[in-house]
């Protein structure tokens, strides 16, 4: 495979542009037209419509969100005052234009957040992503004024972080060069004080090199002293955390070194992993020094407690256990040392519920949480409640409704289950229509991921709905092994030399609904990104004869030179180390620029960006560019953006304009 190192990032760069430009090109004049433009236009019109409020959350006294629009495709940052409704015409103000600052600077950036001062919910450093890459510039940002602070905190782009230590200090996770860690993260902690210049940020930690990062914060746990805390990550899901407090010795929490722990200003909680005496996926607390240890979960088989879903809130500890891939949220009064876990119900039934605190910044919180619910067909819907009055007293208030996006009145959901070739079953859910049985010819589009323990939950995928499933298509999410949707081994099987098994899961899931009378092969698209375009890397070069179609998005191809790339060196606890011979041998086995066939391959859409300093473009590059060498068709597109791609409305919509247009050529839709 070395006959393409010259599509990597600084080698050939002229290569590079005449290969994107050419494919690009082949690429566009096969799938531009009438019916993707229609598409185009329709997916924008959903990323940008008026009545859609996204993501809100309050800060002091106002309630934010960041909007796209027609007029402002990058996006506004925008608020009202929190007694205000929640609704399209109310008297939103602009806090800050993206638009405006892109035009201003000459320079596409991307919308990443803020973070809040504790101490003064008037000061924020705003966080903006250089086109869409891992470069990540900071800017100290005034919210009584509406405006960036003369002298003001700025530094970046790089992969630096930071968070408020006071009003005039940042603790600033450096990932500088000598900084950093050998994967690219930070790993460095400083005090950057204001005036001062960044070289002159006196260092307060260092992590060990081999770490994946080391991240700090400061925050009134409590609401009265002050900790500091620093975070040092050793792999992906794994951390050690010390707290600080002033005048007292620094306390390492007690949680198992695979695990990453949630705290408050007493007790800490983790989900129990395969290392420490408890059985894995039990959720475990206990206080700072180890002390009035409990459990308080136990999962069964398909019972599951994510740490994402782990969070205090004061002086309750709110969680997620999932039954059988469904939802139930629970919590539990620390004030009470004889307490138990309670369910909260919530106002709706829906396939995925969620809560988290209302407020941006903990400290400056009055206890409210939002809980929100969904599903593949229904839209997002907030209600605001609180436990002040415990979980007997919780009154929901409703903050919003999102409109629907597509016709799903014509759709049921189902849920199923395929046999791997170990004869472990591998749950799926399944959008398709009604009264759809045994015709065996519904267009299939397939999405898995499989890896770093994270979960697919039922969601309202907009883009999906109408591009997809309003035209008759069957949409199947399936939860193979890698993943986190049950105890942490649903994970660790898939790793390392296991990895084998979510290939074959979801190449189980993909025989299952032939099996089933719904589809046939060449009706069936798979389609993944990042860990899910390896994935789908491997459908294409080991099943391919279970598919009509696959798009690869941003996949990790190159599983023998991933680790050249610093950030790849983040994924060796997943995956295994190439330099290793006995993990490089099992590697080969399934790195699909490694394997490809020289048997017929379904119809392949290979595409990436050219800012993505996650996966580097190289890998789909490469993996197109040996495709095409052994006589293979294919389409290949290379879009701006970094890893989630690119961060303006229209962007979005044109990359998944293009795939849809791929789906239906490949699977002979328009036919």
């Amino acid at each position: 495979m070395d006959d393409f190192l010259f599509l990597e990032l600084e080698t050939d760069a002229q290569a590079i542009a005449d290969f994107v430009a050419r494919e690009n090109a082949r690429t566009e004049a096969c799938f531009s037209g009438a019916a993707r433009a229609a598409d185009e236009e329709a997916l924008r019109s959903i990323l940008e419509a008026p009545d859609d409020i996204p993501g809100l959350a309050r800060r002091g006294n106002f309630i934010y969100t960041f909007r796209q629009t027609a007029e402002h495709p990058r996006g506004r940052w925008l608020r009202v005052p929190d007694n205000a409704p929640i609704t399209p015409d109310a008297p939103w103000e602009t806090v800050f234009d993206l638009d405006a600052f892109c035009t201003e600077t000459g320079r596409l950036w991307d919308w990443r957040g803020s973070q809040t001062n504790p101490f003064n919910a008037s000061q924020v450093l705003i966080q903006l992503s250089e086109d869409g890459s891992d470069m990540m510039r900071s800017m100290e940002f005034d919210l009584e004024g509406c405006s960036f602070v003369r002298g003001g905190f700025d530094f970046g782009p790089d992969r630096s972080s930071a968070h408020w230590e006071g009003p005039d200090s940042l603790l600033l996770a450096s990932a500088a060069p000598g900084d950093a860690t050998r994967s690219g993260w930070p790993g460095a902690l400083r005090r950057l004080e204001r005036g001062r210049e960044r070289e002159d940020a006196a260092q307060l930690v260092r992590t060990d090199g081999e770490n994946l990062e080391l991240t700090g914060w400061v925050s009134r746990l409590g609401g009265q002293e002050v900790f500091t805390i620093h975070q040092e990550e050793t792999a992906i899901g794994k951390a050690r955390v010390t707290l600080l407090r002033a005048d007292h010795a620094p306390v390492v929490l007690p949680n198992p070194p695979d695990t990453i722990p949630r705290f408050n200003h007493a007790f800490c909680a983790w989900v129990a992993s395969e290392e420490g005496a408890h059985p894995s996926g039990s959720l475990v607390i206990c206080r700072h020094d180890g002390s009035d240890e409990r459990i308080l979960f136990t999962p069964r088989a398909g019972d599951a407690v994510r740490t994402a879903d782990l969070f205090f809130a004061g002086d309750w500890l709110v969680w997620t256990e999932m039954r059988g891939l469904a939802p139930h949220i629970m919590a539990l009064d620390m004030r009470r040392a004889d307490s138990s876990p309670q369910e909260i119900i919530p106002p709706v039934v829906a396939e995925t519920i969620w809560v988290l605190p209302f407020d941006t910044q903990p400290d400056l919180s009055d206890g409210t949480l939002v809980l929100t619910a969904m599903g593949y067909l229904a839209a997002v819907q907030c209600w605001l409640f609180d436990l002040s009055k415990g979980v007997e007293g919780i009154t929901f208030r409703p903050l919003l409704a999102s409109p629907a996006h597509f016709d799903a009145s014509g759709c049921q959901v189902a849920s199923w289950s395929a046999r791997s070739d170990d004869g472990v079953e591998i749950p799926y859910h399944v959008v398709l229509p009604k009264g759809h049985a045994g015709r065996g010819d519904l267009p299939v589009l397939l999405y898995g991921y499989g890896g770093f323990g994270i979960s697919i939950d039922p969601g309202y995928r907009a883009l999906i709905g109408k591009g997809w499933i309003e035209r008759g298509g069957a949409y199947v999410e399936a939860h193979i092994r890698g993943g986190g949707e049950f105890v942490p081994g649903w994970h660790e099987q898939a790793k390392g030399a296991g990895r084998h098994l979510c290939y074959a899961d979801f190449a189980a899931v993909a025989a299952d609904i032939v099996a089933r009378g719904i589809s046939t092969p060449d009706r069936v698209a798979c389609h993944g990104s990042s860990n899910g375009g390896l994935l789908c890397g491997v459908m294409l070069t080991r099943y391919p004869e279970r598919f009509g179609a696959v798009w690869a998005n941003v996949g990790v191809h190159d599983m023998l030179n991933f680790t050249r790339f610093p950030a790849g060196r983040a994924w060796i606890d997943e995956y295994g180390d190439p330099d290793d011979p006995e993990a490089r041998h099992w590697l080969r086995a399934y790195s699909p620029i490694h394997n490809i066939p020289d048997r017929p391959l379904p119809a392949a859409l290979i595409d990436t960006h050219h800012r993505d300093d996650r996966v580097d473009p190289s890998h789909s590059r490469r993996f197109a560019a040996a495709l095409l060498a052994a006589g293979h068709k294919l389409f290949f597109m290379e879009h701006r953006g970094g890893h989630g791609g690119g961060g303006a409305s229209f962007e979005t919509a044109r990359e998944m304009a293009l795939g849809f247009a791929f789906l239906r050529h490949a699977l002979k839709l328009d036919q």
